[in-house]
């Protein structure tokens, strides 16, 4: 398995119900909302940060995403 999807996988795993900015191959920010986390990357002073929610096992039962 490739780096990256086992990156993806542990986030999958250790944030769910979370929204998580990642840049590169480090966790950034890691918030309830998306608001709080656009707050948190732009206090860090970053940018091009891939910004992404991770769905519960209840969500991704019924297929919101992932």
């Amino acid at each position: 398995m490739e780096f990256e999807q086992v990156f993806l996988d542990g986030i999958k795993k250790k944030f769910a119900g979370k929204w998580v900015g990642v840049k590169g191959n480090e966790v950034v920010a890691v918030s309830d909302s998306h608001e709080e986390l656009l707050r948190k990357v732009k206090r860090k002073g970053l940018d091009e940060v891939y910004i992404f929610y991770v769905p519960t096992e209840k969500e991704k039962k019924y297929e919101f995403m992932f």
